[in-house]
């Protein structure tokens, strides 16, 4: 169960970041590669796939899909930042005057006892309630 919930989680965050264009991107150069280095050498096969000339299918759909994402991720930032909408923030001013701390007050009461040793151990749950008795 909890190996799905991390694969889940996973995936929606190669989602979010926009890395399934990546991984699709590798997949084409792999299958470029394989199908290349059948009819030349392993080099030719290298520069003929990264070279951009011979583009595949899967090169095509990566690149329409990056295009269109971008569109609607620029779409979305124009739309947040809407001049009007602003927020001018806040502004802190910085007095070089301290502040005033009052002095403890030497007239309050104090506590006649000490308080009782050892401590109780009871839990506020078994005290009987006002008015039991």
């Amino acid at each position: 169960m909890r190996n799905g919930l991390k694969a889940i989680a996973i995936l929606l965050l190669v989602l979010a970041l926009g890395l399934q264009w990546a991984l699709l991107q590798t997949v084409a150069w792999t299958g470029m590669l394989i199908t290349y280095s059948r009819d030349a050498s392993f080099r030719d096969a290298v520069v003929k796939t990264f070279d951009g000339e011979h583009p595949c299918p899967i090169c095509h759909i990566v690149k329409t899909g990056r295009a269109e994402q971008k569109k609607s991720d620029q779409a979305k930032l124009a739309t947040k930042l809407d001049p009007g909408l602003v927020w001018n923030g806040i502004v802190f001013v910085i007095s070089s005057v301290p502040p005033q701390v009052s002095a403890s007050d030497q007239f309050a009461e104090t506590r006649g006892y000490a308080p009782p040793k050892p401590r109780p151990r009871y839990s506020i749950l078994l005290i009987p309630s006002i008015g039991e008795g």
